[in-house]
């Protein structure tokens, strides 16, 4: 089995990652790296910057990932700026700023580099959903998850299907397209798995 390194603190990409890459026969091993992550627009120019950081921070060949959050009716907000919002709101914060929007149809733009020194692999996926009109369910992290729907998930938030514990999580993304497959089919077809 071949083992890639993730630089990431937060738990519930650290599964969702080590259960679509254990379907492609690789191991994910976390590496927390502390990164001072550069602000910007570009979400890909932040993501290449994490992915250097990372590397130059853990010598290894690593994998990143980053979020961009596009609230369609909003012109884009918050972009690469949802990990700062979600800082900064609380559940109730997104829906006052929702509240006089009937557009309420989201696109995730998630991201993934590999970088190991010489080659820097950008994997791009896109997942739409909505803000939903009340919080449900509890996650104290990212207060976004209370608020969002995607959609493949019938109707529940992101906080209600993660509250269903590792195997329903596990079950939802072996069951629906993740930028996490588009970079273990690169990586198998790389290292001839």
């Amino acid at each position: 089995m071949n083992t890639v390194y993730f630089a990431t603190g937060n738990k519930d990409k650290l599964l969702i990652s080590q259960t679509i890459c254990a379907k492609f026969n690789i191991k994910v091993e976390q590496v927390v790296v502390k990164i001072d992550e550069i602000q910007g627009e570009n979400s890909v120019l932040i993501a290449q910057d994490k992915a250097r950081r990372a590397y130059e921070g853990s010598s290894k060949p690593i994998v990143i990932s980053d979020d961009s959050w596009e609230i369609i009716a909003l012109n884009g907000f918050p972009g690469a700026y949802m990990k700062s919002i979600n800082e900064w709101f609380k559940p109730q914060d997104f829906i006052r700023l929702m509240s006089n929007i009937e557009d309420r149809r989201i696109i995730l733009h998630q991201f993934l580099v590999f970088y190991d020194g010489n080659i820097m692999k950008i994997f791009k996926n896109k997942i739409h959903g909505k803000i939903t009109n009340q919080p449900r369910g509890e996650n104290i992290q990212t207060p976004s998850m209370t608020v969002t729907e995607l959609e493949f998930d019938n109707g529940k938030t992101m906080a209600e299907v993660f509250e269903l514990g590792e195997k329903v999580v596990a079950k939802r993304y072996l069951t629906h397209r993740d930028v996490w497959h588009k970079f273990s089919e690169w990586y198998c077809n790389q290292n001839k798995i």
